[in-house]
């Protein structure tokens, strides 16, 4: 599902008797395996409590995907003129984020372990830290 600013993510996955398998590529001949981006940094949010809100920022430049590859969370994302709120439920589908969209994580299920895949290497310079400074860039 696409968005103005954002864009919901559902990459197939297969079980088998010993476990389940879902596939990441950056260069995919399959179009259903395929990152919309080449990933430069990777992180893990594990530990946050239901009442934990991460996030609260945007960026210049960096593209990113998230993941609940266990538990759950929510995502809300704030373009400046809309908002939306993402569960995310299922390790095989992620939420990807373009520039200048505010996001937060919160409600976080026991457990939960969120993956982020980024295209950009960490650059304090690429955050936006303030929302009254994310608005005023997006004006």
């Amino acid at each position: 599902m696409k968005n103005n600013f954002y864009q919901i993510l559902d990459f197939p996955f297969h079980n088998s008797k010993n476990g389940s398998l879902i596939a990441f590529q950056n260069l995919s001949t399959h179009e259903r395996d395929a990152l919309p981006i080449d990933i430069k940094r990777i992180l893990v949010i594990k530990d946050a409590k239901n009442d934990d809100v991460r996030g609260g920022h945007t960026h210049h430049k960096t593209r990113q995907i998230l993941f609940a590859i266990n538990g759950t969370c929510t995502v809300t994302l704030d373009n400046g003129k809309e908002k939306a709120t993402v569960s995310l439920e299922t390790f095989s589908r992620g939420v990807l984020l373009e520039p200048y969209v505010w996001h937060t994580m919160e409600n976080f299920e026991p457990h939960t372990i969120l993956l982020v895949l980024a295209n950009t290497e960490y650059n304090e310079e690429d955050y936006i830290r303030s929302y009254d400074e994310f608005l005023k860039y997006i004006k």
